[in-house]
């Protein structure tokens, strides 16, 4: 008698073009779900971000000066930089620190953080800081989620706690430079060899560390006077009471005409790595890439390009990676501040 084979329920019989249609359909699933978890992963960093990012800036940077092009515009060739029509720039640069117009420094960055902020999409909470040594206190304390800082400070807070650089002025180096009285005897640096020069504090990086550094790679020996403040060596060299002084171009550009008219600027150093914008471990990745994004198309935009001018970026931004700075921690400040015999702190 004729007897049907009975069904088995062997899974090694099952077409294998369904084995392969069953796969594909588990694919498509954990695509699907790695698709979810991605996008729930930005939800909770956005939803982490609920209070904004909080900014500071360092208090070294200067007021702002609307002309910055003024300068440059009349510099034809790099020997003859700082021999200018010194009384038509002084006209411009009068007008341009006495207009009405100018916004403070805290008014100026509390503009360009607002810039990035619709543009970015990210709340953020611009804080000025009281001084310089509570800006770096709470550099090192971790407060701001996002800083504007000199090199030397992104190398101290760099390893703890832990600051990343994300943007940088592009192709604006750090320069510093040495400046004389106008109608002083002193027309060349070889001139002050050996001679005392005042500075601002031992840490000022751009207006004493830099053109201190500079003078001692090239064995250019000279005695550092050091004063309280930028302001302090700008007004002691107009009055005669220091044969020299060092800044920078920005603070020289931002002081008030009756200074700035007695000064002449004679040299200025190599360039530098520029100005970190540094952020903070728990900044998420997805708020950081927005924020990068926003600075670097902020000089594409009208009214962006027109903010970048007062506090100082002539092209705007570019991203950054930590290397960048690897050569501030060539400079030995034990050496270059340590040599009692040459320097004495006022």
């Amino acid at each position: 008698m004729y007897r049907p084979h009975p069904q088995t329920h062997d899974n090694s019989i099952v077409p294998s073009a369904l084995k392969k249609s069953k796969a594909g359909f588990s694919c498509s699933a954990i695509a699907v779900v790695s698709s979810l978890l991605f996008i729930l992963s930005f939800s909770l960093s956005s939803a982490l971000h609920a209070k904004p990012l909080i900014v500071g800036v360092a208090p070294s940077f200067p007021k702002p000066v609307a002309e910055l092009e003024a300068l440059e515009k009349q510099i034809v060739k790099k020997k003859s930089k700082f021999a200018v029509k010194q009384k038509k720039l002084d006209q411009q640069l009068s007008y341009a620190t006495s207009s009405s117009s100018l916004p403070t420094k805290t008014v100026a960055w509390q503009n360009v953080i607002s810039f990035l902020e619709q543009a970015s999409g990210i709340e953020l909470k611009y804080e000025a800081a009281s001084s310089q040594l509570d800006f770096e206190l709470k550099l090192a304390k971790g407060h701001y989620d996002l800083a504007y800082t000199t090199p030397l400070q992104f190398h101290a807070f760099k390893e703890f706690p832990g600051y990343q650089a994300q943007v940088k002025r592009k192709s604006q180096p750090i320069r510093g430079l040495i400046f004389v009285k106008k109608t002083g005897p002193i027309k060349t640096l070889a001139e002050l060899r050996n001679a005392t020069i005042a500075f601002p504090g031992l840490l000022d990086f751009a207006a004493s560390v830099v053109p201190r550094e500079s003078l001692n790679k090239l064995n250019f020996d000279i005695i550092p006077q050091f004063l309280s403040s930028q302001s302090e060596v700008y007004k002691g060299v107009a009055n005669g009471d220091y044969i020299a002084g060092g800044g920078t171009d920005e603070s020289f550009r931002a002081l008030p005409p009756e200074i700035r008219s007695r000064l002449r600027m004679l040299w200025d150093s190599p360039g530098f790595s520029p100005y970190p914008l540094i952020a903070h471990p728990r900044v998420d990745f997805f708020s950081l890439t927005k924020l990068k994004r926003a600075f670097v198309n902020m000089i594409k935009d009208d009214e962006g390009e027109k903010l970048l001018k007062y506090i100082f970026v002539e092209n705007g931004f570019e991203v950054a990676k930590n290397s960048d700075w690897d050569e501030i921690g060539l400079i030995d400040l034990h050496i270059l501040n340590g040599t009692s015999k040459k320097s004495h702190a006022e």
